[in-house]
């Protein structure tokens, strides 16, 4: 890697020059801050660094510069919590040590908490890289304050629509962070999305793109979470050859030269085995990859590609890659797994239409029967508008019903996801309401027979609030002592 790799350009690299004393003050202020929210049993990951900011505004931009492998940025709608920590494992097999913001705290306080809590008292970086997971309405100006070496876009979806609106926003930022990259980073885009495909590449930067060319079997969903519809550069509607869910896929317009840019690197052949597993092949600019993946779901496989694609960017040799791969376990909240009494509790975050829609058609591939609990709020976090829900295909539950012991509603809006089973074809009877979210999980395992899995497809302060249960019936440990 030593041979190919280019040396680190991060823009205000401070090196080991000493930190001032306000620097010093507000690094201080966030441990003890971690420290004590820590002991209280929280995660310390937005307090602390809210705090340290307010007294070092640059603190994010004074301790990224002092790492020298620099910082490795990934945002997106969905799958950055995932392609984040599978780009930090290759990088830890690697032998690199890396900071990461594994809890998912992805905004500009979430993400000084972290580098905070990787700094000694005297602001020197445990670490040779960052890899953080970035918020794409903070992703503008984390990019100005971070400086990253690379930058990884998953993909641009409908999502809270309180924060965002309609995806022209979203898509507005992502650009504008983008542009902020400094001379001699690398992007790496996701070519099977219209919205990202279309933006215009920067001259002082390398771009890579990834996509899959895959033959998938037909099924039921209705993709209801497709927002794309018309080309960005004519507004003629775009036809595909292929499409794998919502408006990703295989894209072109009719009426002008817009379509999929070829990537430069390939996911050519996917077979699973009985275990769930994903033996896939990998089409790079140079060779071949076949690697094992034990992910569910397709738009996982858009997080391995995204995470290889990035790899291959920061000239990390395939051996590593596949090795790293071949071990990777669920992110926090992703389809995590835990087991209780010998049943088998799977915990999957939805929070906008697309995102729960490949939950629900990974849940349906699963076999035998299924408890399901889904647990909605409606806090800052998640998202205050919960009109998402009604995308969401939940149809197609309703349509094999009989394969469900039972369906609990939980949660601040728990009667709003009733109604929505309701009008989904789920009999009133059939559906039950527990506003409760530890009573409900209580109420979801006694109802889990031997042979039946248990999904609780949570938003996201209610996995919090659900996993901190978790953990208090000895399920697993907080992510801060886990990861």
């Amino acid at each position: 890697m030593e041979n190919n790799q280019q040396q680190n350009e991060n823009a205000g690299f401070t090196g080991g020059r000493p930190p001032g004393l306000r620097l010093l003050g507000a690094i201080w202020i966030g441990k003890i801050l971690i420290f004590l929210t820590r002991k209280l049993g929280r995660g310390g990951t937005t307090l602390p660094g809210r705090a340290a900011l307010s007294i070092a505004p640059d603190l994010s931009f004074m301790l990224a510069g002092r790492l020298k492998r620099g910082t490795i940025m990934i945002t997106g709608t969905n799958g950055k919590t995932t392609t984040a920590s599978l780009i930090n494992d290759i990088l830890d097999k690697a032998g690199l040590k890396c900071i990461h913001n594994q809890s998912g705290s992805n905004l500009a306080w979430g993400i000084a908490s972290t580098l905070i809590e990787n700094c000694s008292w005297k602001g020197r970086m445990d670490g040779d890289i960052a890899v953080m997971e970035v918020d794409e309405g903070a992703f503008p100006d984390v990019t100005t304050s971070l400086q990253p070496r690379g930058i990884v876009v998953t993909n641009i979806f409908r999502d809270q629509l309180d924060r965002f609106g309609e995806i022209d926003s979203i898509q507005a930022l992502i650009k504008k962070g983008l542009d902020a990259a400094p001379v001699g980073s690398f992007q790496i885009i996701n070519a099977d999305d219209p919205s990202l495909a279309s933006l215009t590449k920067s001259k002082k930067t390398k771009r890579w793109t990834y996509g899959l060319e895959l033959d998938l079997p037909p099924d039921d969903f209705q993709n209801t979470g497709r927002d794309v519809k018309a080309c960005p550069n004519c507004s003629h509607k775009l036809e595909y050859v292929k499409i794998y869910f919502a408006h990703i896929g295989h894209f072109h317009c009719p009426s002008c030269s817009y379509k999929r840019p070829e990537p430069d690197v390939r996911l050519t052949g996917r077979r699973v085995t009985g275990e769930g597993i994903n033996q896939i092949e990998v089409k790079l600019p140079d060779q071949t990859l076949e690697l094992e993946v034990p992910l569910l779901g397709i738009y996982n496989l858009y997080n391995v590609l995204a995470a290889i694609t990035c790899a291959r960017a920061f000239y990390i040799s395939t051996p590593i890659i596949s090795e790293a791969l071949k071990n990777a376990v669920p992110s926090f909240g992703r389809m995590e797994r835990f087991q209780k009494d010998s049943k088998e509790m799977i915990m999957a975050l939805i929070k906008n239409p697309v995102g729960a829609n490949e939950i629900l058609r990974t849940i349906l591939n699963q076999p035998g029967k299924i408890t399901l609990v889904v647990a909605i709020n409606d806090r800052i976090a998640d998202g205050t508008d919960v009109s998402w829900l009604w995308d969401v295909d939940f149809e197609q539950l309703a349509a094999v019903k009989n394969r469900f012991s039972s369906v609990i509603a939980t949660g601040l809006r728990a009667w709003d996801m009733a109604v929505r089973f309701k009008y989904a074809g789920f009999e009133p009877g059939q559906v039950q309401v527990e506003e409760n979210f530890e009573k409900a999980v209580e109420l979801a395992l006694r109802q889990t027979g031997p042979e039946s899995k248990l999904f609780i497809l949570p938003t996201y302060t209610a996995m919090l609030d659900i996993r901190r249960y978790l953990n208090k019936m000895g399920l697993g440990n907080p992510y801060w002592e886990e990861y």
